[in-house]
């Protein structure tokens, strides 16, 4: 070893963090990243800014606010990433591997990344898609939708066409365990990415029986948010479930059992990448960070999907750990967010924090809990009518909706299920948050945010719906003719 130490980035897509163990649920099974948490820290308040894919991501290797780079929702225009984080961390020395699914655009933009073995949520040709290959080389080259059926399939739980050891999860296990054995006499970091728990819903046998839906909790909600502020999650609930009333206690029930299989699956590989590196001997030679793009509602409040800035949707998990460097079995309340992933892999790699970055280093609030937290989290997704706001701060989080300009006001130290929403009887506290919000985005100089000295805003209008898309039609017809 050059005394460096090895990085490995794990990232779950969709995981919301009270799934887990180590986030107080006693359901779901996840012993191998209990397992993780009980050798780090865990970071209770950990949000995702843009809670969607592409800016999620892209703001972590960025290390900056996702807006800034102009991704407010999933485009795939938006501007060039000054100082990438495999870029500055190869720049110290290291191998950088990236595993499973970046949603990079072009597909294999590296960033910086010496290799790139990709399973990609949807790929557009066999050739650009690792995984892809090696399920045709592997005798499974006829399953065309191998991460689960869509378009009105999106969210139908259902077994995966796939036996466990062929799954996307444990390939992307296996991958990272190969990297880790062939560079086990160099300093690496590997950015390991699972695709799910992300939707379609597709556990194998027998994680697809595991949790009976008779003993699965409802989803936290109540009748009035039938009839949402969001104007995402009028839209999500169109063309993911067909509308709200179209979805039943029991279909609810099935899916969050098949959700909490998947979470289940990825937990085993997890473990298997876990036990590589005790194997290998660098498990106290590598920092390890887990986390995850965004939650799932899961039908909390009536609302399926991610794009929201309830809980389930934004707050994500943030474990670190890095033996006899940083304590064990600690939580920390420190606001924490993905560009915090940035900087504390390029400081513990030794290199120096571009100043544009955001991040801070979790490594220095693990050692000590009484470093100062951020004193705010402001977050933002979307546009024209679609367009809202997060400030985080303390027990509190306001949230503003373009569309009509409706707020909500949570307390969540007393409501932290976001059932009471106290913004009426708290005027003065939103007319602050709407003010600390138009004054950060004049600094960045975010017009688009902005109508004047106000925050954006248009007439309120409920969406007219349109009922399920046909996601991704090219997907299963360009693998048919790739292979």
């Amino acid at each position: 070893m050059s005394g460096k130490p090895n990085l490995l980035l794990i990232m779950c897509d969709q995981l919301r963090a009270d799934v887990l163990e180590c986030y107080g649920n006693s359901f779901v099974q996840t012993p191998n990243i209990r397992r993780l948490a009980e050798s780090g820290v865990c970071f209770d308040r950990a949000y995702s800014q843009t809670p969607v894919c592409v800016p999620a991501r892209h703001g972590l290797i960025a290390g900056v606010n996702p807006f800034e780079l102009g991704l407010v929702d999933n485009s795939l225009s938006f501007e060039d990433i000054r100082h990438p984080l495999p870029e500055l961390i190869r720049s110290q020395g290291y191998a950088t591997y990236a595993v499973g699914k970046m949603h990079f655009h072009p597909v294999r933009k590296h960033y910086g990344f010496d290799r790139m073995l990709l399973s990609e949520e949807i790929a557009s040709h066999i050739q650009d898609d690792d995984y892809l290959l090696y399920l045709q080389e592997n005798g499974f080259g006829d399953v065309i939708e191998p991460h689960g059926k869509r378009s009105e399939h999106y969210y139908v739980p259902q077994q995966s066409e796939l036996p466990e050891e062929h799954h996307s999860t444990a390939w992307t296990a296996s991958r990272t365990c190969e990297l880790i054995r062939n560079n086990r006499n160099r300093p690496f970091f590997i950015f390991s990415s699972f695709i799910k728990p992300h939707p379609p819903f597709d556990p194998c046998v027998p994680y697809d029986r595991m949790y009976p839906e008779s003993a699965i909790p409802m989803p936290v909600r109540q009748e009035s948010e039938k009839h949402p502020d969001d104007y995402s999650i009028w839209t999500q609930n169109d063309y993911k479930v067909n509308g709200i009333d179209n979805v039943s206690d029991d279909d609810i029930r099935k899916m969050r059992s098949y959700y909490y299989g998947s979470v289940t699956q990825i937990d085993k590989q997890i473990g298997v990448i876990l036990d590589t590196l005790e194997e290998t001997g660098l498990r106290d030679d590598t920092l390890i960070i887990l986390t995850a793009d965004h939650g799932e509602m899961l039908g909390d409040h009536y609302a399926f999907g991610k794009r929201t800035y309830y809980e389930s949707s934004t707050r994500i998990p943030m474990i670190v750990s890095w033996p006899n460097q940083i304590p064990q079995g600690e939580r920390r309340e420190h606001l924490s967010m993905l560009q915090d992933v940035y900087a504390t892999f390029i400081q513990a790699a030794g290199g120096a924090l571009p100043l544009e970055s955001s991040g801070k280093d979790l490594t220095a609030a693990c050692q000590d809990p009484n470093i100062p937290s951020r004193e705010r989290i402001i977050a933002e997704y979307g546009q024209g009518r679609a367009m809202k706001f997060m400030l985080r701060w303390g027990d509190f989080k306001y949230i503003y909706h373009a569309n009509g300009e409706r707020e909500n006001l949570f307390h969540l130290g007393l409501d932290p299920n976001e059932l009471h929403d106290i913004a009426d009887d708290h005027r003065e506290i939103c007319s602050s948050c709407r003010q600390q919000l138009v004054e950060y985005y004049k600094g960045y100089s975010f017009q688009e945010a902005l109508d004047c000295d106000s925050l954006r805003s248009f007439p309120y209008e409920q969406p007219v719906a349109n009922g399920y898309i046909n996601q991704y039609p090219a997907w299963p017809q360009t693998l048919i003719q790739d292979t």
